[in-house]
């Protein structure tokens, strides 16, 4: 049986190659995907999330979580990541949308 994956990101570039690794593993079965604020704020976080599922061709469930840090200020890595996580590129926006349910 291939184990099973509940992905927890902050969405920039270095977490959506680990997305699409994870989504293209045939060892392994992603369940769901879920966001925070972190390289970039979670509403960029989640469209990142959402595109590149889309992009490997997976139907997982993206949900929304933290909007900022539990015990300090959200300090986003836009200075590495560009102003969208993914080095600025123009990517398209994502066909779907979150879940609903908070990631909680």
């Amino acid at each position: 049986m291939k184990p099973l994956f509940l992905i927890d990101t902050d969405t920039a570039s270095d977490d959506a190659v680990a997305l699409i690794m994870a989504l293209r593993s045939s060892q392994v079965r992603v369940l769901a995907i879920t966001t925070v604020a972190g390289n970039v704020d979670v509403q960029q976080a989640t469209r990142n999330a959402l595109y590149t599922s889309e992009l490997c061709g997976a139907d997982v469930p993206v949900f929304v979580g933290a909007e900022k840090p539990l015990n300090r200020a959200h300090h986003s890595a836009h200075w590495f990541h560009g102003r969208d996580g993914l080095g600025d590129q123009g990517y398209p926006p994502p066909s779907r949308s979150a879940e609903k349910e908070h990631a909680a």
